[in-house]
């Protein structure tokens, strides 16, 4: 019984050695030792008697000797016999026909390749691969290191970048293309004016001179530049480019901030138009309204001030006498031939007399005449006389000074020649508008009261 279990066991042993391959890398070989039971022939030994000749005469000269002989016999003995053993080299152990590695630690996330050497899977690494790649690393055992850039996420398995919002490229190297934005740089840009946005965030990053979350507003008046951020510098109601800052300067103002007036002789926008005013006018710087200097008037300072006034605007009355001219600018007397002084109000000639050296007459009847010209002998009348030595009254309808005056009155009455009054015909009377019709003669209306002319009816029949 026990040399059958002994030969199962050796042929089990046997067949396990036998199923295992030399070449694999894997195998390991020695030798071993191990006893087999055999029958052996071997020299067995025995005394052999034999005789001699010998010199002994008692036993007739033969002697007994003895010698070692050996013959051949047979017993079971155990043999010590040697054989190649074949099995797992250490860290290996058997499965099936190979010999596979051992790894203590299990591995989680890849396979054992080696005792105690786990090959793990893309994206996982540590010892047993139980750990997730960092994200500077990926692949297998995380030994590959990340190409990506500008905050992108590698995959841990292949690589791959997956790039942050704004950036494209194998690496995620480069920027979105103008015009897109965003995750994949899918998003389109809605920025106007020139404008770029953040290709991360999409956020319009404005022109000089704009603003607005599109950048769809000019800058607010008073401001320009680069986020609006600078103040205008321009005067007198300038305004400035929104973008360069330049001055546009409003009618009658020139200069790089709007600070100066138009040039003299010039108005207007941009200073281009030409002043029209005449005789040293000057004109607004604006508008071109004419200035005038003293002695002109007129739109365009073309007329001299009307006889009898002088100064700005023609605002001041000249008080020259006896024909004396003012100067329209300031006001002074320019006589007449046979007058002086600052207003010509002094004859050269004594009063009567007139002509060279003063030694002639004067023509004029003395009680209706003002004057007689110092150097003509021509007579002024008095109020109500006319003619060349003021001894005529004034024509029939006419009245005052130089009898230049016409009369007012009606129905054939008279006017006085000096006040105009009237003197009505028989059946007529002078009524007053308003007045109670009176039968008894009525005061002549004085000067002032003939000149308004207002209410009078001159000579109405009662």
């Amino acid at each position: 019984m026990v040399r059958s279990v002994a030969g199962l066991i050796v042929c089990s042993l046997l067949q396990i050695v036998l199923s295992l391959n030399p070449e694999d890398p894997n195998v390991c070989s020695h030798w071993e030792s191990y006893a087999v039971t055999v029958q052996e022939s071997y020299a067995h030994p025995f005394d052999q008697i034999y005789y001699t000749r010998c010199t002994d005469i008692l036993n007739w000269f033969k002697c007994t000797r003895h010698r070692i002989s050996y013959k051949t016999a047979y017993r079971r003995g155990l043999r010590t016999m040697y054989r190649r053993r074949s099995q797992c080299c250490p860290g290996y152990y058997e499965n099936g026909d190979f010999c596979i590695p051992l790894c203590t630690e299990e591995c989680v996330h890849g396979r054992c390749v080696s005792p105690d050497t786990c090959h793990c899977e893309p994206g996982w690494g540590g010892p047993d691969c139980s750990s997730g790649c960092d994200s500077d690393h990926w692949g297998p055992h995380c030994s590959n290191r990340c190409q990506c850039q500008n905050g992108a996420l590698c995959n841990p398995i292949t690589g791959a970048c997956v790039c942050a919002a704004g950036f494209r490229g194998w690496r995620c190297e480069e920027l979105c293309a103008p015009g897109t934005h965003g995750k994949g740089c899918q998003l389109p840009c809605q920025c106007r004016h020139g404008a770029s946005c953040d290709p991360r965030t999409g956020e319009c990053l404005c022109a000089p001179g704009y603003t607005g979350v599109y950048c769809e507003e000019l800058c607010p008046p008073g401001s320009h530049g680069a986020h609006c951020e600078l103040r205008c510098p321009c005067q007198n109601g300038g305004t400035c480019h929104h973008i360069t800052g330049e001055c546009a300067c409003p009618p009658g103002w020139t200069g790089a901030v709007c600070a100066q007036p138009c040039p003299p002789g010039t108005f207007g926008q941009n200073c281009s138009q030409d002043c029209p005013c005449r005789h040293g006018g000057q004109c607004d710087h604006v508008a071109g309204q004419c200035h005038c200097t003293a002695g002109y008037m007129g739109d365009r300072c073309q007329e001299e001030c009307p006889l009898g006034t002088f100064g700005f605007q023609c605002s001041q009355r000249c008080d020259c006498r006896n024909g004396g001219q003012c100067s329209p600018t300031s006001g002074a007397c320019e006589c007449e031939p046979g007058y002086k002084g600052p207003r010509c109000q002094e004859r050269l000639c004594p009063e009567g007399l007139h002509g060279p050296g003063c030694s002639l007459p004067c023509p004029c009847d003395a009680d209706n005449t003002i004057s007689c010209h110092p150097v003509t002998g021509a007579c002024t009348c008095q109020p109500g006389w006319s003619g060349s030595h003021c001894n005529e009254s004034c024509p029939v309808g006419y009245y005052g000074d130089g009898c230049q005056l016409p009369c007012t009155c009606q129905n054939g009455a008279d006017c006085h020649s000096v006040t105009g009054s009237c003197t009505c015909a028989p059946g007529f009377m002078v009524r007053w508008e308003g007045a109670p019709t009176a039968s008894v003669p009525t005061p002549a209306p004085t000067e002032e009261e003939r000149g308004q002319n207002q209410g009078v009816q001159p000579c109405a029949r009662g």
